[in-house]
């Protein structure tokens, strides 16, 4: 099954750059198999009569994706290594930010997906950054604390960035 039962787009928000008309996902790819295993009903639990496997001998990968949201189309997109889960974060001065199950954490160029800057967090970046501002000056906010679903390092830090 693709794009596995982690959804493709499903669990992590998308931004949007109205400026540019582009909607940004991350995404990822993770073949699985459906097994029917025999199992009595765990009463009021999440029971799904069997499991979803992961495939082995399958790649995973992510990916970043910019979307023209007038046209339907790819704008640019951006492969990794990992399934991405979690999160994207898009600033009206032209930066995408997002993390990987690997600790990344980086900004992209909203309108080209090139990487302009990264910080290793220690743990898995699965939470969607958010940005505020005091007394004029903008910041990037972000949790890094890993995901048990796919099994990213965990962590219990929240990480704060300025824009200059």
């Amino acid at each position: 099954m693709l794009p596995g039962a982690n959804g493709g787009v499903e669990w992590s928000p998308i931004a949007t750059t109205p400026r540019a008309g582009l909607a940004y996902a991350i995404n990822l790819h993770q073949p699985m198999n459906y097994f029917v295993e025999n199992a009595a009903y765990p009463g009021g639990k999440l029971w799904l009569g069997g499991a979803f496997k992961v495939i082995g001998t399958e790649e995973q990968w992510g990916n970043v994706t910019a979307v023209d949201y007038n046209t339907g189309k790819i704008r640019w997109q951006v492969k990794t290594a990992q399934p991405m889960i979690g999160g994207i974060l898009a600033t009206a001065g032209g930066l995408v930010f997002t993390g990987e199950g690997n600790g990344t954490f980086e900004a992209l160029d909203s309108f080209t997906g090139a990487k302009l800057w990264s910080f290793q967090a220690g743990a898995g970046v699965n939470a969607p950054p958010s940005s505020y501002t005091v007394d004029g000056k903008q910041y990037v906010v972000v949790g890094a604390g890993g995901n048990t679903q796919l099994d990213y390092k965990r962590g219990n830090s929240i990480i704060a960035f300025t824009i200059d």
